[in-house]
């Protein structure tokens, strides 16, 4: 995490009653051979749904396929890398 969301989030938690403990970051690559199993595997993923009920699986694919594509490498495939803030907390 940046410094202003370490910030943030210590804040949101004393604000609800929490004493943060810890505080970390995983970095999670994902790869996949081509844009098109890309595509499927990231539609499949639950946090896809809401965006697939609102404008269709059809057009969620043609939107995500849009944005994967410029990162297929040939020699790779298709990596993303992310990076997920963490945090520990106790009722204060």
């Amino acid at each position: 995490m940046t410094p202003a969301g370490e910030g943030l989030s210590k804040g949101w938690l004393e604000s609800t009653g929490f004493e943060l403990l810890e505080r970390g970051s995983a970095v999670v690559v994902n790869e996949w051979p081509d844009v098109t199993t890309a595509v499927r595997a990231m539609a499949a993923a639950g946090p896809s749904i809401p965006a697939i009920e609102e404008i269709g699986y059809d057009a969620f694919c043609d939107s995500l396929r849009d944005a994967i594509t410029p990162l297929f490498d040939a020699k790779v495939g298709v990596r993303i890398s992310s990076k997920f803030g963490w945090v520990t907390a106790r009722r204060a």
